[in-house]
């Protein structure tokens, strides 16, 4: 079994990993790699900005209402509107404004002054106390990492485009393009509390925030830009199964998602075209952390907050469960839909399950252990001693299963393995203290190669380009045979094949070969 000694020494002080050429990550000066990356990625290079909302400071609604009619609104149907439009907060504030409409209404602004005041002592209390953690939390709900500094919290590339969405601490979502001067903003009193976001597969407009209501879906025209969509370009999905979300996912198609939220241990699934839901699974086990759409679609893995997790088929929705020794973490699949890679929050080891095709789940009874990632200590090229390792944060592999990211809890580094899955899974280390990566994202639709896009702490975001010669074709669900849209309720009993995962990789048929080169890296 692999681990993280394998990995060769990180930068030494003042030099950052800049790039990947030929299986071997390259570190420069910190003045040097950012130029160094723009010069790789030429015109598709996305520099994600941490600024001010890009727009302009606009004049008051109420200004802008006299401008164009008479003002013949009455005190009360001025509130009403400011708490149409804006919410209860900005009705209580054109209360005030209204103090002398008359003796009721002078009662009612007293009331509404004296009911700010009290929410603003309230807000000032709660900001000096610690923020509670969110229990059952993954590391692909990545805006559970609010306390973390930065501004961006999370990034997510588009399937098929070179477009990405960043998530910002505020609960605004901007959306960068290359070549692109014009930074959408996106911003409604709905989107509170976000956890997860998540472009549409095979379309260029459609994204999906899930947040503390539920669902939003976001409209952007990709050919008329604005730099501040309006409600109309937004619609909810709300189910009460599912609020708040803790995760969603697309259905590789894009024409149906699945998403799970609250205590809950209730699965839903969205028809997005005629904004229908079913309630495809509800049973034990405690509220559901996160759920991964199987690139080929033909299974939906389902994490729970207590110490099993599911898969199940997405034809008649049947399952096979496995007990774990600590709840869930992180998860993702390989670009085929055959391997499963995913750690737990306490377990500081990488596991893998394999599926075979036909009927059923087909996945395999005892999951294997393939990289011990148990924290270490590793010198620098300077012959500094650096802590790397420990329990993971977030998985992310790119679109082709050859480059696997690794975020740990409690170290400094992101550490890549060299991958590819056929016809055995084999893992190689690759690959680099600083600041604290918050997440990782790879870019999705390359035709060669890979860009890894990390979120420091400070809110920077930082690109690194590989390049390399794949061994895998890019994957395409377009000729799967196992896509089925429709969405059964009737559910089969459970599958016996629950087992504890102590099972270490000394068992006839390792899939994990010798490694063969390696590194981690730091943050700019």
């Amino acid at each position: 079994m692999i681990n993280l000694e394998h990995l060769h020494p990180p930068p030494g002080c003042g030099h950052v990993t800049a790039y990947e050429n030929d299986g071997r990550l390259r570190a420069l000066h910190v003045t040097e790699a950012l130029e160094t990356t723009k010069k790789w990625l030429g015109g598709q290079f996305i520099e994600v900005t941490v600024g001010q909302e890009p727009v302009r400071t606009a004049h008051s609604k109420q200004e802008a209402r006299e401008a164009f009619s008479a003002h013949t609104e009455t005190p009360w149907q001025r509130v009403m509107f400011a708490y149409y439009e804006e919410g209860w907060e900005a009705s209580l504030q054109e209360m005030i404004k209204g103090k002398d409409e008359g003796s009721l209404y002078q009662v009612a602004s007293t009331m509404a002054s004296v009911i700010l005041k009290v929410c603003g002592i309230i807000a000032k209390a709660q900001a000096l106390l610690p923020s509670p953690k969110r229990s059952g939390s993954s590391a692909n709900t990545p805006l559970v990492l609010r306390g973390s500094g930065g501004s961006i919290v999370s990034v997510a590339w588009h399937p098929h485009t070179n477009t990405l969405a960043a998530v910002f601490c505020d609960d605004t979502v901007r959306v960068f393009a290359a070549g692109r001067s014009i930074t959408p903003l996106l911003k409604h009193r709905l989107q509170k509390s976000i956890t997860h976001i998540a472009w549409m597969p095979y379309s260029a407009s459609l994204m999906a925030v899930g947040c503390e209501c539920g669902v939003l879906l976001w409209t952007l025209d990709p050919v008329n830009v604005v730099t501040r969509p309006s409600g109309s370009c937004v619609s909810l999905l709300a189910h009460p199964s599912a609020t708040p979300i803790n995760s969603l996912t697309w259905h590789p198609k894009g024409n149906l998602f699945a998403c799970v939220g609250g205590s809950n241990s209730q699965l839903v699934v969205w028809d997005v075209g005629r904004e229908a839901s079913v309630v495809v699974h509800s049973g034990t086990g405690g509220n559901i952390s996160l759920v991964l759409w199987s690139p080929d679609s033909s299974r939906l893995f389902v994490a729970y907050s207590s110490k099993i997790m599911r898969v199940f088929e997405t034809r008649s929705w049947t399952y096979e469960q496995w007990s774990l020794e600590s709840p869930i973490q992180s998860a993702v699949w390989s670009s085929l839909g055959h391997l499963l890679l995913f750690v737990t929050q306490d377990d500081p080891v990488l596991y893998y399950l394999g599926f075979i095709p036909g009927e059923g789940v087909g996945g395999t009874q005892v999951a294997a252990q393939v990289a011990d990632l148990t924290q270490t200590l590793v010198s620098d090229e300077d012959g500094e001693e650096v802590s790397v390792g420990g329990p993971v944060k977030q998985l992310a592999w790119d679109i082709r299963s050859e480059r696997l990211a690794i975020v740990f809890r409690d170290t400094e580094f992101v550490v890549l393995f060299h991958t590819h899955t056929h016809p055995t899974l084999h893992l190689a280390p690759g690959g680099e203290p600083c600041q604290v990566p918050v997440s990782v994202s790879f870019q999705k639709n390359l035709p060669n190669g890979a860009v890894l896009s990390v979120v420091w702490s400070s809110g920077q975001v930082q690109h690194i380009p590989m390049r390399y010669s794949s061994r895998e074709p890019l994957p395409s669900t377009l000729n799967t045979s196992t896509f089925n849209t429709s969405i059964r309720t009737t559910h089969n009993s459970i599958l016996n094949c629950s087992v504890p995962l102590n099972t270490s990789m000394g068992y006839a048929g390792s899939p994990v070969t010798s490694p063969l080169i390696g590194g981690i890296f730091t943050s700019p």
